[in-house]
């Protein structure tokens, strides 16, 4: 019989969204999960199993990423996502978004270490990388659903009468994420040395994380609002779409501490993208102002840098549909 999750009760304020990781492997390869939680990082909300909710529900945006061992599901018995996924029908109980967990694929690929995930509704399995969870899981709050359909699509795993397919066929899809593996300084969350404010995304939004140079801030704005048109003595104004954000609370702070930050408006029909630009040192420091990318749904965690002056105008045809990511990121310097 398999153990139950270490799951806690249904919240009843506020619906915490989240995420299940468990190990499933047979115990004998600890440097492989040590490995996985260290690519993860000290991700907000997390914590072992047999806490309480109410810190999450409390948090200015609430998570919960529950880190369980749980060997009598996997080993040589390893279960399939269905079986998981049946095992979450409990009167009560809080079910996560997303469950990841450790098996022998994990610790056979020591560059990737792909995790077998699926959604805690529906089963769909896929391949995911530590880093790329962990993206995905600071962002979990706006709704992903579209972004986990992609990761499914992208590197499926497939099972036949419940039986987990060979070694071969489980390496056939590259994980998600493997790029963010491959980075020579790939993302990862630490905690900031305080609590940043929750930024909400009424417009899209230019955080300032770099207060060394005002006047560079001030030009940097300048450029934005005005677009190309500043070079072409052309009036425009994208201030109507980009809310320029000078608070001294987010000196310092990371890409990912910023998106962990961001909370989708109240209007859903607002002409936002699912983006935050970002100026730091090395928009204000470096020649042509380049301001970073940082991707809130799809391509989440892969952020890039675009030219100051084309980041008003990026941000409207992103809202619009009419470009894409894929668009903007082949012109990354």
């Amino acid at each position: 019989m398999r153990p139950p999750f270490p799951l806690p009760p249904r919240d009843e304020a506020i619906r915490v969204p989240g995420i299940l990781l468990l190990r499933t492997d047979d115990g004998s390869d600890g440097d492989a999960w040590n490995d996985v939680l260290e690519r993860m990082g000290e991700l907000p909300g997390m914590r072992p199993p047999g806490a309480g909710g109410a810190a999450e529900a409390g948090a200015a945006i609430p998570r919960r990423l529950i880190v369980a061992q749980e060997p009598g599901w996997g080993g040589s018995t390893r279960a399939t996502p269905q079986e998981i996924a049946a095992a979450f029908d409990r009167p009560g109980a809080w079910i996560p978004d997303l469950v990841v967990l450790t098996d022998a694929r994990t610790a056979r690929d020591a560059e990737a270490r792909p995790l077998l995930a699926f959604s805690g509704s529906d089963g769909q399995a896929f391949w995911i990388t530590p880093r790329q969870t962990a993206m995905a899981y600071l962002a979990l709050h706006r709704g992903l659903s579209f972004t986990l359909d992609g990761f499914a699509e992208e590197a499926p795993a497939e099972w036949e009468d419940g039986e987990a397919p060979d070694p071969e066929e489980e390496d056939e899809y590259e994980p998600a994420g493997l790029a963010l593996e491959a980075l020579d300084t790939p993302p990862r969350y630490t905690p900031p040395d305080r609590e940043l404010p929750v930024l909400v995304q009424e417009a899209d939004l230019l955080v300032r994380t770099d207060f060394t140079d005002d006047a560079a801030w001030a030009s940097v704005t300048e450029t934005v609002r005005r677009g190309r048109g500043a070079s072409l003595d052309v009036i425009e104004d994208f201030a109507e779409y980009v809310t320029f954000v000078d608070d001294p609370a987010f000196a310092g702070a990371t890409p990912e501490q910023v998106m962990a930050q961001v909370r989708p408006g109240a209007d859903p029909e607002e002409l936002i993208s699912d983006v935050v630009l970002i100026a730091d040192a090395a928009t204000m420091r470096e020649p042509g102002q380049t301001v970073r990318v940082v991707p809130l749904e799809d391509e989440v965690g892969h952020s890039f840098r675009v030219d100051a002056e084309v980041a008003g105008i990026m941000v409207v045809n992103l809202a619009l549909g009419n470009m894409g990511l894929e668009d903007w990121r082949e012109d990354d310097a």
